[in-house]
């Protein structure tokens, strides 16, 4: 067992896995909790919101923390509803290690596979929870030849099971089943030398002494050991408590470092005001301390801190180390995702999920306009990829989402936080544009200040998103200081291009520019010269529209194979010709957004129900 005492991770799952639920027994088995919620009941520690009792779903992330072994156990349980994942991916950046929870009965889904691929490029050490194994329909060895085969090949059951789909359940050590014993040998034999030789030579293996390795190769993230149970009844929750002391590493942050921090939960109190849920990586926060949003680029100062200790309880303290997760108020500028100090420590996700949908927002009543912009405000700042935008001129509100699902849960909480009643409109796809060519525009400012700009915008590559050069020196014509702030301001006014719709895909390049502080140059003076001059590179370049794409596998009875063809072409979907098997076709390719939003019904009905449809964001291609 690893020496140091603390374990920051994640539960995470795709919907109905029983995430929650295993939450819930970690709890009660650490000797949290009296008695284990239900997620059907709304009795579930962690799912403290009434619209997420109502509904039984996990909607925003929330931390406990259980001691076990002499190991202070902090777990952020995370939704699991794939209009929710944005949330999911905010607490992955602040974990060091995760269980991935997937039910023996569903298999890997959609969303096993996205949280899966988020965990492998952010390089988080990994276990597999396989939950319901006395559910009938239970097949965990299909199970993981499946995940050897869609996850990872060093996928490692650390468990025997028998009895499985009955209520006489039995979970034992590999070490009982020799045949399995051979399967970890030839897995560890990709990783370490000597289990090569003893895999090779068939040399006996002692598993007392193979454990500390299984337990090493799993700290530094090259195996993923798989453990089994049945969360509800409490079945293999002890062994997973164990091997998330023994197979998950510990943080490695210092205090005498500088400050790294990140908020992944922003929630408002009604009577202490904002407050900030912050994972510190590296450094320290003390109270009364002026901290930096390195986002923001602006200083605020702590005025309490409190740190996770116990269940959901948090004390007060004067100051979070490294590896610490608590509490800030007095940060009242902060929205989830923002980093504190610097983000030198935290990882980084490259392709970050994005809402495709966008609809408007009305309140019932014609006098509420203020106070659900308000209301929205709040929400927002936990969930920034809402994206409020208000339409003075239509009084219209307009938000992006990722389904109507999240769409639903939206108007719940207004009514339920707020006590406001509101409709939404039926949502449309969120497009985006791009340059078609070059365009250069410059202007000369003299409206009350002084300040000269002249910017190329050039295309990029499909998926390469927005760049930024500079082809003059600060303070050769502009100084450094308010050169340092049009990289952020064109990021800001790309996000509605002359088409009305985020600008990606491009290149600006700052060409010239003048100020003089003799002539009253202000850093205001560049913002404002900066989005007039970009909007007049981009009309001179013209933009043209992209739209959302989505990669798809759908495999059907063979005998439905040419009206799926049918479908798909008046789809506008891009494919190959099928695979085919004895029984089934598999088509898979490429199809917009939009088309399987509205159409998905129109596959199932002419597969008479029969179709397996899979879909993952692919990107934004020209329409």
């Amino acid at each position: 067992m690893q020496t140091d005492p603390v374990r920051n991770i994640g539960i995470m799952a795709h919907v109905d896995a029983g995430k929650t639920t295993l939450t819930e027994q970690l709890l009660y088995t650490s000797g949290v909790i009296r008695k284990p919620g239900r997620v059907d009941h709304g009795t579930s520690l962690t799912d403290s919101l009434e619209v997420e009792k109502k509904r039984g779903i996990t909607v925003r992330a929330a931390a406990v923390a259980l001691d076990w072994a002499g190991v202070n156990i902090r777990i952020i349980d995370t939704p699991g509803h794939a209009d929710f994942y944005p949330e999911v991916e905010r607490s992955i950046r602040v974990l060091d290690g995760a269980i991935l929870v997937i039910s023996s009965v569903e298999g890997i889904q959609l969303q096993t596979s996205t949280i899966w691929t988020a965990l492998r490029e952010t390089g988080i050490p990994t276990l597999i929870f396989v939950n319901k194994l006395d559910r009938a329909g239970s097949n965990s060895r299909g199970l993981i030849e499946e995940m050897k085969l869609r996850l990872a090949s060093t996928v490692l059951p650390l468990q025997h099971v028998t009895g499985e789909e009955t209520k006489s359940l039995r979970i034992a050590s590999v070490a009982e089943n020799p045949a399995m014993v051979m399967e970890a040998m030839e897995c560890l034999a990709q990783l370490n030398e000597e289990y090569m030789d003893k895999y090779l030579h068939n040399k006996a293996v002692n598993w007392v002494e193979t454990e500390p390795v299984i337990q090493s190769l799993a700290r530094q993230g090259r195996i993923y050991p798989v453990l089994f149970g049945a969360a509800l009844p409490g079945a293999g929750v002890r062994d997973l408590l164990n091997a998330i002391a023994t197979c998950l590493p510990g943080p490695k942050g210092h205090d005498h470092n500088d400050l790294s921090a990140l908020v992944f939960k922003v929630e408002t109190d009604k009577a202490a005001g904002r407050r900030a849920y912050v994972r510190v990586f590296e450094g320290s926060i003390t109270q009364r301390e002026t901290i930096r949003n390195d986002v923001l680029d602006e200083y605020e100062k702590t005025t309490r801190i409190l740190k996770l200790i116990r269940g959901e309880e948090y004390k007060n303290t004067t100051r979070l180390s490294a590896g610490d997760i608590g509490i800030l108020y007095g940060v009242q500028s902060c929205k989830a995702g923002h980093v504190l100090g610097r983000d030198y420590a935290i990882p980084i996700m490259s392709t970050p999920v994005e809402p495709m949908l966008t609809a408007r927002i009305d309140p019932h009543r014609s006098d509420d306009w203020n106070e659900l912009l308000i209301a929205l405000q709040h929400l927002q700042d936990e969930d920034p990829l809402l994206n409020i935008q208000w339409i003075e001129s239509r009084r219209e509100i307009h938000l992006r989402f990722f389904g109507e699902v999240q769409m639903e849960i939206i108007c719940d909480l207004l009514s339920s936080r707020f006590g406001l009643a509101t409709k939404i409109s039926r949502p449309g796809v969120i497009y985006k544009e791009t340059p078609l060519g070059v365009g250069e525009a410059g202007i000369e400012y003299r409206d009350g200040g002084y300040a000269d700009l002249k910017l190329r915008v050039e295309p990029l590559p499909t998926g390469s998103g927005f760049e930024y050069e500079e082809e003059i020196r600060g303070d050769d014509k502009i100084y450094q200081k308010f050169m340092k702030q049009i990289p952020r301001i064109l990021d800001q006014c790309r996000r509605k291009g002359p088409l009305g719709w985020e600008v990606t895909d491009l290149k600006v390049i700052l060409l010239d520019g003048y100020c003089k502080y003799d002539l009253g140059t202000k850093p205001d003076d560049f913002k404002i010269v900066t989005p007039r001059v970009f909007t007049q590179a981009l009309i001179d370049a013209r933009t043209g529209l992209l739209e959302p794409v989505m990669g798809f596998e759908i495999s059907v009875p063979k005998e439905y194979g040419s009206q799926i063809y049918r479908d798909l072409i008046k789809m506008r979907a891009s494919f190959e010709q099928p695979d085919a098997d004895a029984e089934r076709l598999t088509f898979s390719g490429r199809i917009p957004f939009a088309e399987t939003f509205r159409s998905t019904s129109v596959l199932y009905a002419s597969s008479h129900g029969q179709g397996i449809l899979k879909t993952e964001f692919y990107g934004y291609l020209p329409v």
